[in-house]
Order: C-alpha cells, then sequence, then structure tokens
C-alpha cells in the first residue's frame, strides 16, 4: 500500500474551481465566500478578463459553499449557481458543492 504525505493528502481533498462574473462597467469585484457549516468568510480580489468579465481560480477543500460577488459594493448573487439560499438578513447567497 501506498504512503501519502501531507501535501499528496491535501490534493486528494482539494480541487480548482473557477469564479467567473460578466460585469464590464464594474471598477472591482471581490468574492465572498465560505463553507456552508462556518460563518467567518473570506474575501478575494478577482481580476478582470479582457473580455470585461470577471475572474478567479483558486484551490478549495472539497465542501459545500456559500458566497456572493461584491460589486463596487453591493453583493450580488452568482447569476450561473444552481443553488442559493437567503440569510437571516435577507441577503442572498449563491450555493456550490467542490469535490464531490
Amino acid at each position: 500500500m501506498k504512503a501519502y504525505g501531507p501535501r499528496q493528502a491535501y490534493r486528494a481533498i482539494a480541487k480548482t474551481v473557477t469564479f467567473r462574473l460578466d460585469a464590464p462597467k464594474a471598477r472591482e469585484v471581490l468574492l465572498v465566500i465560505r463553507l456552508a457549516k462556518e460563518n467567518v468568510p473570506s474575501t478575494r480580489a478577482m481580476s478582470q478578463t479582457v473580455d470585461g468579465a470577471w475572474s478567479l481560480r483558486t484551490e478549495l477543500p472539497r465542501g459545500r459553499y456559500v458566497y456572493r460577488f461584491m460589486v463596487d459594493g453591493t453583493p450580488v448573487p452568482d447569476p450561473t449557481a444552481l443553488g442559493s439560499i437567503t440569510d437571516e438578513h435577507g441577503g442572498q447567497w449563491s450555493t456550490r458543492e467542490i469535490g464531490y
């Protein structure tokens, strides 16, 4: 049986994913994301592509995530997401499952 080191085990449960939003007139787009079972989100800056869309490619551990985009300070759910939820304040969040 083959033994796996810590880095190899991490790769087995993580996946590279791309988030993309078409917002050509935006000055700044951020991805706000958290595991569905956690309360503390992380914020990551997105890069604008030549076609005007915003994109972020990142590696995430397996799990169910809730996320939304902040477009020039305004929260925007992902229009291409397969699922969504509403938080206790009435905010819309998109959902995505990674690695299943």
